[in-house]
């Protein structure tokens, strides 16, 4: 059992030398308390960040800066987020000058072979993806006095909207709400729960205590060069400092280079051209041809009469939401219920634990019941968990009415962890006559929910942030509402070849959006694409001049940027209303195989960095592990989300402080809580059921056995193929392992099965012929090893490009019931 240092759970009341040394056990280490509630004492010490924007594009280079101020050699992992939008694609990690590149590789390659240099005395990295949006870097092997760098890297789109171009850059992981469920986790690294969301201790970084700071900091500047004049700028949550260059292009910094990642960084300009740049970038190398096109349509028709709606406003009302986001959240509502057309309808709903609404129906725009919505918002407060399948349930199940489009305004911050379960309900049910547009609300929300809610929803995401009116986000929602939309997008491509087009489905256009899509072609040409749909019930149509080439290697990040959408797509065709409970394994192998060929991170991909020199005593043990805490998000209440001092107060999202040495997790009590998902920790080993033999279940209209299982879980290295080439031939070859395991084990009872993770070494020649095959390492059986390497001599590949080589293949060979 790794040693563990609890980073946030132990304070000092007093000022302390700096000399402090780790007891026995590795918890129970004493942080730096510094002047102004400063935790020091932190693996992490600063974070930098270098945007550079070019035209519709950013590349940006996040550069973590990692110390080891303890006598232990350490192993830090730190939570943290990035633009959901983003494909990273690099990661290296440098020890002092020394550059020692990332590789990516299936996940759970890439942990082995990090495991591995740990328990081998390197020093090693490892990035990995819980979300879009979040991630988890692991830095093993830290000397004390080390100064090791991680830099990563990734290529995302610049937002825009209605001739306002954005930029964001979050930087904290918010407090997320996870439902009760039968997985047991450790989650904020305080309280044990069981909880639906499978990785909910990934998502739940420690958190500052109340009063404090973390020490380490960051640092972020924007090179900026849109190809047209920069007219207007605005940074929404921090003072900047702008230059402007003689060569056109803008550089954007924070004022302060020690600022505390606690809100995201949000930039927002316009530039000469009241439209984005229509036109079709290409790129054509290695990997073959891909291309973006972008084209802001022009459908601008005038309407006579505004359609009544039905309004449904949903506010999230979570602990999460408590004290100044509520306050905004409740300010938008009511600029939302003043600026109704006359004839719309309205609704208002609430959810924490459970769903309410301010009346039985939707009521029409009088003055008198717009006084009882404002009362109603009035009255509203953040209290309880974040249960947000009831609001969603309760605005998009509600009855249509069969006479009014329904549009749905749904406002949250989005800190929860089940966004899948969300998403899934969503895009299940969803009324062909509704539409729902998000509102982010505060300093850090969760912009890959809000987002999806509005893609799945068929509308609009928006943000309204602490210290901003909400009056723009209110009026530039209704504008899009009010006026037609662009529906039924076909395209015409003529001659060209193209195809893998994403989205696979391309959404309804509200006024001011561009259309943005990628795609694969095939051939060079120009043609005149031809592009359809229905606007106002009348047919609408514009056409677009298109050269796709033959070769060019400049714009090789829209290939990234493809692929990037591509496993974005099929991870939205797995979304269903229990999560990613009906994952399937085809699609997993397609996002993997993507995510390696175009070698960018997936939730199935990781980056990992090992240094080719052993740096401490494999004998001396394992390295103490330290969770570096993340601050609060601003405006965020730590009573919000951990309830108040008060002995009866349940208030917050989950739990109840008790103390500022110690967390306990309480039963849920008064509405609030996990409804009995929080268990205290002795208490664990009762929702963790015991392993059922398989010859548990007898009857008389059935029985169960175990059978075997075979999947492929890695093929490492390629010898110059694509990782899919030699995946899916490896892929091929299951069906006759699973045969050969089977045949195995028949007649042999369920304790007696071999099982585990089996490596092989598959020599190949020049042609790709299999020359002779091995196992690395223990096996499962000498017998049945044997039999499993005759199939692997049936590996189909073409002929590698670096010629003959070995090729090593993991398998699983498990039993199921």
């Amino acid at each position: 059992m790794k040693q563990l240092i609890i980073a946030v759970l132990i304070l000092t009341t007093a000022a302390f030398s700096q000399e402090q040394h780790m007891d026995e056990t590795g918890s129970g280490r004493m942080q730096v308390l510094g002047e102004e509630g400063v935790v020091g004492d932190l693996p992490l010490e600063h974070t930098s960040v270098v945007i550079d924007v070019s035209g519709n594009l950013q590349r940006a280079t996040v550069r973590q800066v990692y110390g080891n101020p303890y006598d232990e050699v350490i192993e830090a992992i730190y939570t943290f987020p990035l633009p959901q939008s983003g494909a990273v694609d690099r990661m290296n990690m440098y020890i002092g000058d020394r550059l020692i590149e990332g590789k990516i590789h299936e996940r759970e390659l890439a942990q082995q072979i990090y495991t591995e240099a740990i328990e081998a005395g390197q020093t090693a990295s490892l990035l990995e993806q819980e979300r879009p949006n979040i991630f988890t870097q692991t830095v093993g092997n830290i000397l004390p006095g080390d100064s090791i760098v991680i830099e990563i890297s990734y290529v995302a789109p610049i937002e825009y909207d209605d001739g306002e171009y954005e930029i964001v850059f979050p930087m904290v992981v918010g407090p997320r709400f996870v439902p009760s469920g039968n997985f047991v986790r450790r989650i904020f690294d305080m309280f044990e729960v069981s909880t639906s969301v499978e990785d909910a201790d990934r998502i739940t970084p420690p958190i500052v205590p109340e009063g404090t700071r973390t020490g380490y900091d960051i640092e972020l500047s924007v090179n900026l060069n849109p190809g047209v004049e920069v007219q207007e700028f605005e940074s929404l949550n921090h003072e900047v400092d702008i230059k402007l260059n003689w060569s056109g292009t803008v550089t954007i910094s924070l004022e302060n280079d020690d600022e505390i990642p606690n809100r995201d960084f949000v930039f927002r300009y316009t530039t000469a051209s009241d439209r984005i740049q229509s036109g079709v970038i290409a790129h054509n190398g290695e990997m073959g041809g891909h291309f973006m096109l972008i084209l802001q349509p022009d459908a601008d028709i005038d309407v006579d009469e505004i359609t009544p709606k039905e309004m449904f406003f949903v506010v999230d009302c979570s602990g999460s939401m408590s004290g100044q986001p509520m306050e905004v959240a409740k300010e938008t509502v009511r600029q939302f219920v003043r600026g109704m057309n006359p004839d719309d309808t309205f609704q208002i709903m609430r959810f924490s634990e459970t769903a309410s609404s301010m009346s039985r129906t939707p009521l029409n725009n009088t003055e008198s019941n717009i006084q009882q919505g404002v009362r109603y918002i009035n009255n509203m407060s953040g209290t309880g968990g974040t249960m947000m399948i009831e609001g969603i349930r309760a605005a998009i199940g509600y009855p249509e009415d069969p006479e009014r489009m329904r549009f749905v305004i749904f406002l949250t911050d989005g800190f929860i962890g089940n966004e899948a379960e969300i998403l899934g309900e969503l895009q299940s049910t969803l009324g062909e006559n509704t539409r729902l547009f998000s509102v982010g609300v505060g300093s850090s929300p969760n912009r890959y929910l809000i987002e999806g809610l509005a893609e799945e929803g068929r509308g609009h995401a928006y943000y309204v942030g602490l210290n901003e009116d909400p009056d723009e986000s209110v009026a530039a929602i209704y504008d899009k509402i009010n006026d037609p939309y662009l529906v039924g997008i076909g395209i015409d491509w003529g001659d060209l070849d193209v195809h893998d087009i994403y989205p696979s489905k391309i959404p309804d256009l509200f006024a001011g959006e561009p259309l943005v899509i990628v795609g694969r072609y095939d051939g060079s040409g120009t043609e005149t694409v031809h592009l359809s749909g229905t606007v106002a019930g009348e047919r609408w149509g514009q056409e677009l001049r298109v050269t796709l080439p033959s070769h060019d290697e400049d714009n090789d990040v829209i290939a990234t940027l493809w692929a990037r959408k591509k496993i974005h797509d099929l991870t939205r065709s797995m979304y269903d209303s229990y999560g990613y409970l009906s994952q399937e394994q085809n699609i997993i192998d397609e996002i993997t195989d993507t995510a390696l060929d175009y070698q960018i991170m997936s939730e199935y991909t990781a980056f990992v960095a090992v240094s080719e020199e052993v740096r401490t005593d494999p004998d001396s043990g394992e390295p103490v592990t330290v969770l570096v805490p993340v601050n609060m998000p601003d405006g965020v209440s730590y009573d919000g989300i951990f309830g108040s001092e008060s002995e009866g107060d349940r208030g917050g999202m989950h739990y109840s402080r008790t103390s500022n040495r110690s967390m306990v997790a309480q039963p849920a009590l008064g509405g609030a809580g996990f409804s009995g998902g929080v268990t205290m920790d002795a208490s664990v080993e009762c929702l963790v059921s015991e392993e059922i033999d398989g010859d548990y279940y007898y009857g008389n209209e059935f029985e169960t056995s175990w059978i075997a299982d075979v999947s492929h879980i890695s093929a490492s290295s390629t010898l110059g193929l694509l990782p899919s080439v030699v995946r899916m031939a490896a892929r091929e070859l299951v069906a006759d392992l699973t045969e050969v395991y089977q045949d195995f084990v028949d007649g042999k009872e369920g304790e007696d099965w071999p099982t585990g993770t089996v490596t092989f070494n598959v020599s190949v020649d020049s042609a790709g012929n299999v020359i002779s095959v091995s196992i690395a390492g223990s096996g499962l059986d000498s017998d049945l090893d044997d039999d499993l390497c005759e199939v692997l001599e049936g590996l189909d590949i073409p002929a590698p490009p670096e010629g003959a080589g070995t090729i090593q293949i993991q398998y699983s060979f498990q039993k199921i019931w």
